[in-house]
Parts: C-alpha cells; structure tokens; sequence
C-alpha cells in the first residue's frame, strides 16, 4: 500500500518546507510531484497535508508517514549499501568545481555525503580545479556555471543565482541603482585568484565595454574578500547567495551589474557511468547550495 517513493517524498516535503521546493529537490516537476500525492492519500484514505501552509503542516495521517519516513528510510539505505555494493562501482567520486565561492556550501555537502556513504572515496580533485584530468573523468562531478556538451555526459541544474557587485556601505558607487563597467574604472576590483577570461565581471561586463578596474587584487579566499570589501579596501563581483547574509546584517551593500543583471545557472556535470552515485550526492549538494541561497 505505502512504498519506499511515497516516504521519501513525505520526508523531502518535511525537509523542502513546499510542494514546489520538495519538487526541486527531488528532480521531478511540481505536477507529477502532486500526482503522486493525491496517489498517496487516496492509498490512506485522506490529505497528508495541510494546503496553503508556509511551511508545510502535516495531518494526522502525514505525521505517521513522516514518523515512518525518518524510521525506515536510513536502515533501508543501510540495507541496499551492505547488500548490493556493486551497484555503486567504482566506489569512487571526485568533485572539481568552476568556482571558488562553491566551498561555502560544497565542503558541507562532501562532509554529509561521506557520513551516510563511507564506503565511496570521495575528494576535490587536487591540483588544478578547472582542468579535470582524463582519468578521474568517468569517476567525477563538476560544478559549473559553462556547461559543456560531451558525450556520455550528464547534466543537472543545482540553481540560478545572480552576480552582483559587493562595495563597502560608504562607498560611492551604492549611490547608483546598478553598476556600468564604466564604474569599475577607477575601482580596485577583487576577485580569486583565476585568469581574466573565467571571470564573468571581465568576460560578460568589463570586457564587452572595453573596461578594466583600476587595480585588480587577487585572493584565495571567500571570507577575506568579504572582510576586504567591508573594510573598504575594494569591490567584489560575487553570488548573491554569497554575500547575502553580509548585507542582511549591515556589513556591505550590493549592486546589479547593469541593468538586466548578471544571472547565472550552476550546473553538476558528471558522466552515466557514475549515475547511481550522483543520485546520491546531488540531492545533499542541492539541499546546501539552497540553505546558502535563502
């Protein structure tokens, strides 16, 4: 009457908070996440939910199943990873990224996924993040934002986000409702440490302008760019969801980088041939990477 589907889609909706952001999570769209609802509570004879709660309230009936749900579905994956182990080979996974701010969130994920998956190796990919060497290929996932077509290649949306442009509260330029490479000028712009032309502020703002910063300051690290950037040391084009919590709470002010904006989209890419395992590991990156988002 129940099935391992039914409980797995009770606990995301737990977890996700809606229909619409369980869906996300789930890779599946919103229509056949519903139908498969409506399925479900004509099997137990009733709503399983509340509709038109923020975040979701569960009946009587849906907290059983979320009771149930939170039982079962752990010893079950506990279950299928002692008794089919071949279904995970190689039992390996190396995740490079095309992205430096991806840390923020990826760490954690990795950190999770290597909780409830011990018996996969997983790593960063070591020396160069943005050139994947052809041996761990078929092994690995990629985050990017320039997804490329290749054969036996997969590709899943993790999210869209926006690159903006964090300045200092006192900074001149938050008088401006967005920013025009012109702006940059005269600006001392910090960026990571990567070549100009994987840089969406220079290859998609400054470059088509025939614009450049007045000084370009290079630095490793998430969180001492937003310290610089506080500090009025310099300007930085980053996520949105990076720098959001900053402005929430008064440490910096963020502008458009032109009018329309700078929207992006992260992708996973990885190869069929380690398909189980990403079914494994994106859902925990996704569920991250939205947290951050929020």
């Amino acid at each position: 009457m129940i099935e391992v589907k039914h409980l797995k889609t009770i606990l995301k909706l737990q977890q996700a908070g809606s229909v619409v952001a369980a869906a996300e999570h789930l890779f599946t769209s919103q229509s056949a996440l519903s139908h498969q609802l409506k399925e479900l509570e004509s099997r137990v004879g009733g709503p399983v939910f509340k509709r038109k709660t923020s975040p979701i309230e569960f009946t009587a009936k849906g907290e059983v199943l979320l009771s149930l749900a939170e039982s079962v579905l752990p010893q079950i994956q506990q279950a299928e990873t002692k008794l089919k182990p071949s279904l995970f080979k190689p039992q390996k996974l190396a995740i490079g990224i095309e992205c430096h701010a991806c840390f923020d969130w990826l760490l954690p994920a990795i950190a999770e996924f290597q909780q409830q998956q011990p018996q996969i190796e997983t790593d960063l990919i070591g020396d160069s993040l943005f050139a994947v060497p052809s041996a761990l290929r078929e092994h690995s996932i990629i985050f990017t934002d320039e997804p490329h077509a290749e054969e036996g290649m997969e590709l899943q949306v993790i999210g869209d986000f926006e690159v903006v442009l964090a300045m200092a509260s006192n900074d001149i330029l938050t008088q401006k409702a967005f920013i025009q490479p012109q702006d940059l000028n005269g600006a001392t712009l910090i960026t990571y440490p990567v070549e100009h032309q994987r840089l969406d502020v220079f290859k998609r703002f400054l470059q088509p302008a025939n614009c450049q910063p007045a000084q370009w300051r290079k630095v490793e690290n998430s969180h001492v760019i937003l310290q610089m950037v506080a500090a009025g040391l310099g300007v930085s084009a980053l996520p949105d969801w990076l720098v959001n919590k900053h402005v929430k709470q008064g440490q910096m002010v963020v502008k458009p980088l032109s009018e329309l904006g700078l929207k992006r989209t992260l992708y996973a890419s990885y190869h069929h041939g380690i398909q189980a395992i990403a079914e494994l590991f994106l859902p925990i990156a996704k569920d991250h990477y939205s947290e951050l988002s929020r």
